[in-house]
């Protein structure tokens, strides 16, 4: 490598290697196994982990419940209602 290289390299960033990781690396399996499994915390993430799916599908479920029947008795039964008393209170047949 010429001097004129060297520099330019320098000025660059330092000769920092191409193959150099650009994120955090994994911890092995063992390390993270052992975080979850420290006590009670583990047995808590172990026992609770099967009713994780089934929470989440019964909170999504509940949301496209929940969400329509809100806008439906807050919006849309006062304005049939309004319609419907506008309809008695105009209506000629006794």
């Amino acid at each position: 490598m010429s001097e004129q290289e060297r520099e330019t390299e320098e000025d660059e960033g330092g000769g920092a290697s191409d193959t150099a990781p650009m994120l955090p690396r994994r911890r092995p399996d063992h390390q993270a196994s052992a975080l979850l499994s420290s006590g009670w915390a583990g047995l808590a993430a172990r026992g609770l982990g099967p009713l994780l799916l089934p929470s989440r599908i019964l909170a999504g479920l509940l949301l496209h419940l929940l969400l329509p029947s809100t806008v439906f008795l807050l919006v849309l039964m006062p304005a049939a209602g309004v319609i419907y008393l506008g309809f008695l209170c105009h209506s000629r047949v006794s």
